[in-house]
């Protein structure tokens, strides 16, 4: 995974909520941001990995995963929040992957402090440093004809 601060300077925790709030601000419905250990190799011999995912929905909303496991890669049928509760750990194992639980939120510095406290305070990963990240960005259809609903 890339350094999450290659290039901004994000050694402190604080400077890492930061680039986060940065990093997830203006971005498209369907953009993806996952975080875990810079030198992560996958493998069967240790499955536990510490990582957290945010998804961003529509209307402004964000999903946060954490989790212990390396998440799989979401394919959401709709990125409306509609029906969603905002603003509240969930932990109902809606997403097999996801040991952890969710949240869903429109408050960007929420979903970055809960990110980065999930790396400082639950597994005590001693610096921002050690973290690296990878940016999905949704891919847009060929679209010529404009006339269409």
């Amino acid at each position: 995974m890339p350094d999450p601060g290659a290039g901004s300077g994000a050694t402190t925790w604080d400077d890492m909520a930061q680039w986060l709030v940065a990093s997830l601000t203006g971005r498209p419905v369907g953009f993806v941001l996952e975080i875990g250990p810079r030198d992560y190799v996958p493998s069967e011999d240790d499955p536990e990995v510490v990582c957290a995912q945010i998804h961003v929905l529509a209307d402004g909303v964000l999903m946060l995963r954490r989790s212990r496991i390396e998440l799989s890669h979401l394919l959401l049928g709709d990125h409306t929040p509609n029906g969603l509760v905002l603003d509240l750990w969930h932990f109902d194992g809606h997403f097999e992957d996801c040991t952890d639980g969710y949240l869903f939120s429109r408050d960007v510095r929420l979903v970055a402090d809960t990110c980065v406290a999930w790396f400082r305070d639950g597994w005590s990963t001693a610096s921002a440093d050690e973290l690296g990240c990878s940016l999905r960005f949704p891919d847009e259809l060929p679209r010529t004809d404009t006339t269409m609903p």
